[in-house]
């Protein structure tokens, strides 16, 4: 309740009040005495308070930058001989969040964040990024039905849950068939969503570090079956995220492993059908994804629940 109502500020009589409803229906239904109702709220503001502070030193605060900042990261990549990524906008927007990637993640510290960067892509003159542009040319002008379906079914644009909530949702139908209980409820919950919040951190880094340039700005051309992301390409969001939360779920859920596997891959394969993104970006999302989700699995070894 504390958490909703400090992120929906304009909805706080609402939550309170759906609070309140669920206090009196525990009550009404002989469930739990007063008292009982009260000790667990107090226990929940305390739990809340701390994540709350953590929340306002995590350096979100700092995530959009300056003009200066935006303007110094161009200039950085242009000295390196590399076409540097510019917003295809209209009109032309800040860069989405370019200092994301120092947020505070849960499951390491902020030097590990570097520490686990991914190598380069391929340099933007080399024949292996101009063999993948042509495949991104390809899948613009000949996707078939089923690959613009797939690209459509995970497009999480704006507006929509986006993939951390795409897969927010993938994991609460399979936990309502398993029954868990509350507090697994709880526990598979955070794990998912440190191993999403950090593999969002991990991408951000490694985009705005290289800050490489979308197929759409190489090749004006090409045409992409959904909005282009106003954030460089290196590496692919999509198959970070997803590969973070397959990989976690299959932990939590061993029977559906490898499904969850197929749909981090149908998810990372969207974006290049969708002309979104380089093969590299794609391949290399998904192994930093399991990467991270790697991190999540080891917290979940050693958290007690097992």
């Amino acid at each position: 309740v504390e958490l909703l109502k400090l992120l929906f500020p304009a909805d706080v009589a609402y939550v309170q009040q759906k609070a309140d409803e669920q206090m009196k229906a525990r009550i009404m239904a002989g469930m739990n005495t007063r008292s009982d109702l009260e000790a667990g709220v107090a226990l929940g503001r305390l739990v809340a308070a701390k994540v709350i502070a953590r929340a306002a030193n995590d350096n979100m605060s700092r995530a959009v930058g300056t003009p200066a900042q935006w303007a110094q990261l161009e200039s950085q990549t242009a000295a390196t001989g590399e076409t540097p990524w510019i917003s295809l906008d209209a009109p032309n927007r800040p860069p989405m969040l370019p200092f994301f990637g120092r947020v505070r993640p849960f499951l390491f510290d902020s030097l590990t964040t570097i520490a686990i960067r991914p190598t380069p892509p391929p340099p933007t003159a080399s024949a292996k990024f101009k063999e993948e542009l042509v495949e991104v040319k390809n899948f613009s002008v000949n996707a078939t039905r089923e690959q613009i379906a797939i690209v459509h079914y995970w497009a999480d644009g704006v507006g929509t849950y986006t993939p951390p909530g795409h897969w927010n949702a993938i994991a609460a139908e399979d936990f309502i068939q398993l029954g868990f209980s509350e507090v697994r409820w709880a526990r598979n919950m955070a794990l998912l969503n440190m191993a999403v919040m950090d593999a969002g951190i991990s991408c951000w880094d490694t985009k705005y570090f290289y800050y490489n340039p979308r197929p759409s700005q190489m090749d004006p051309s090409i045409k992409t079956s959904t909005g282009i992301p106003n954030f460089p390409a290196y590496i692919s969001g999509h198959s970070t995220f997803s590969a973070a939360a397959a990989t976690i779920l299959g932990y939590i859920v061993p029977a559906r492993a490898n499904a969850y596997t197929a749909m981090a891959k149908e998810a990372s394969d969207s974006r290049l059908f969708g002309a979104i993104h380089y093969r590299a970006d794609c391949e290399v999302g998904l192994v930093q994804g399991k990467k991270v989700g790697n991190f999540a699995i080891a917290r979940g070894l050693t958290d007690g629940a097992n």
